[in-house]
């Protein structure tokens, strides 16, 4: 007999204002992470969860990691970046033994 393991869904968003921000200014980043509980067929927030902030420029296709931020009692997550250049924000969850891993689609940040 084999088991097979089993990973719970899990939805991650990320949204970063202001948009349009000024060269150096502070913006904030802020998303949900989220998992399916299987005893009320929705989704609940994931606490306590590392996830990657990344960025990536407008001209570029490589995300890098700028930091680690952990989801609150709720899953939610908020941090803060200087804006520098035009460019992607996205949160990346690794997931875990019983949670699938997600990633946010990146929010553009246009800098002027």
């Amino acid at each position: 007999m084999t088991t097979a393991a089993i990973k719970k869904a899990s939805t991650l968003t990320a949204d970063a204002t202001p948009e349009p921000v000024k060269k150096g200014k502070t913006i904030t980043v802020t998303g949900k992470l989220a998992r399916a509980n299987w005893a009320t067929g929705k989704y609940a927030g994931y606490v306590s969860q590392p996830v990657k902030l990344q960025f990536r420029k407008k001209s570029s296709s490589t995300y890098t990691t700028l930091k680690t931020v952990k989801t609150n009692s709720t899953g939610v997550l908020k941090t803060t970046t200087k804006a520098t250049v035009d460019g992607y924000y996205r949160y990346v969850f690794a997931g875990t033994t019983t949670t699938a891993a997600a990633t946010a689609p990146g929010d553009f940040v246009d800098v002027r």
